[in-house]
């Protein structure tokens, strides 16, 4: 991302006359480093003038009245003058970029545009450089946009990586009490023992094993997990059989399926079915999804897996059918951040289950989404096929 602001802009399309935001005014905040009461008092006025966004700017004239304020609070964006005095902003540039919970964007102005300059500043932490000849209303807008979205990925980030942590707890929480529980009903199965009373200690410790039972179909999940986390990062590209993995994967799960009182069924609507993608990594998906849908729901309903290739996606629907067979799905009422209600599907005690799921989704690039029609449920999983969305 890093390079010369001009440079960016003059690539891109202009900026529009304000941008979307909601209707409302972002605001952010903003440290201008300039020794020249003039340059400051323009730049200011240039970053009022930005459309869309409620900026709080606040100003200092030497290194030492920005260091001070950077211990206070950190900003959105950083606006550095190249050189303070006798002294260049490097040194506090390169103190900010080595900060745990480094700032948004940082960007260093110059009177001087010359390339020593830029590449010493970029090489120090800098986002951008920008000759403050070329300050415009267009290049500080185009340069709070960035901030905008930079800071809103951020945010999306620190919030999924809260949201994985309170699903992490709750799985956790879950398996210390199915183990109190298998402790609980031991022990009263050893007092039904000792005082004779048999059918009850038989009784009890049949809901031991019961327990045992859900957390031992919980440790390939488990073991799934923590292998997934310390396998390569990136995905591994290959031709294959679309149709063929999913037949290959439904057909290993109808057994479990016809535990449950349920029939699974492929219908293949595809006729050339090879794609570009990681059949590994998708066969594992897909078997946790079904295996999800297969506990889910009523009992002795039907689920249906089939898949629609578009140019640039594989789109995947297990669909459950309960009282109204016929009846389509079409309203996915579950998108975004809201796909986090999906963990309903595999139910507190296999958290853990839809944990590695969504860590293979999005090492994939892929999506969610959840409809519901009556008593129909579906599952809809968008995987890009697109090489360059996968690098």
């Amino acid at each position: 991302m890093a390079g010369s602001l001009m440079d960016d802009i003059s690539e891109t399309s202009p900026v529009s006359d304000g941008a979307d935001y909601g209707g409302h005014s972002v605001q952010m905040s903003c440290l201008l480093i300039d020794d020249d009461p003039i340059d400051i008092r323009y730049v200011s006025w240039l970053l009022q003038q930005a459309n869309g966004f409620d900026l709080k700017v606040q100003t200092a004239s030497s290194l030492r009245e920005a260091r001070r304020l950077c211990t206070q609070q950190e900003f959105d964006l950083y606006l550095f003058d190249y050189w303070m005095g006798e002294e260049s902003s490097v040194s506090l540039l390169q103190e900010l970029a080595s900060r745990s919970g480094a700032p948004h964007m940082m960007v260093v102005m110059s009177s001087l545009d010359d390339e020593s300059f830029q590449s010493l500043s970029l090489e120090s932490g800098a986002d951008f450089f920008l000759a403050k000849q070329n300050l415009s209303h267009l290049t500080l807008e185009k340069l709070l946009q960035r901030v905008f979205y930079a800071a809103s990925k951020r945010r999306a980030n620190t919030q999924h990586h809260l949201d994985e942590d309170q699903r992490t707890d709750a799985w956790m929480r879950s398996l210390r009490s199915q183990l109190d529980k298998v402790h609980g009903y031991s022990v009263l199965a050893m007092s039904s023992l000792h005082n004779h009373t048999r059918e009850e200690a038989k009784s009890h410790l049949a809901d031991a094993i019961a327990c045992l039972s859900g957390i031992r179909n919980e440790m390939p999940y488990m073991n799934a997990s923590l292998s997934n986390g310390h396998k390569r990062s990136e995905v591994v590209l290959s031709p294959f059989d679309v149709s063929q993995l999913l037949s290959s994967t439904v057909e290993a799960c109808s057994l479990e399926a016809e535990q449950f009182s349920k029939r699974v069924s492929f219908y293949e609507q595809v006729e050339d079915s090879i794609i570009l993608s990681d059949p590994m990594l998708l066969q594992d998906l897909l078997t946790i999804t079904l295996r999800g849908a297969i506990r889910h729901g009523e009992m002795a309903s039907d689920i249906a897996v089939s898949y629609e290739l578009q140019p640039t996606n594989l789109e995947i629907f297990i669909s459950e059918f309960g009282a109204s067979e016929d009846a389509e799905v079409e309203n996915y009422d579950y998108e975004g951040r809201e796909v986090m209600q999906l963990s309903n599907l595999f139910g507190e005690e296999r958290t853990g289950s839809f944990l590695v799921a969504d860590h293979i989704l999005k090492r994939l690039q892929g999506s969610w989404a959840m409809g519901r029609r009556d008593n129909n449920t579906e599952i809809k999983l968008r995987i890009p096929l697109n090489i360059d969305a996968l690098n």
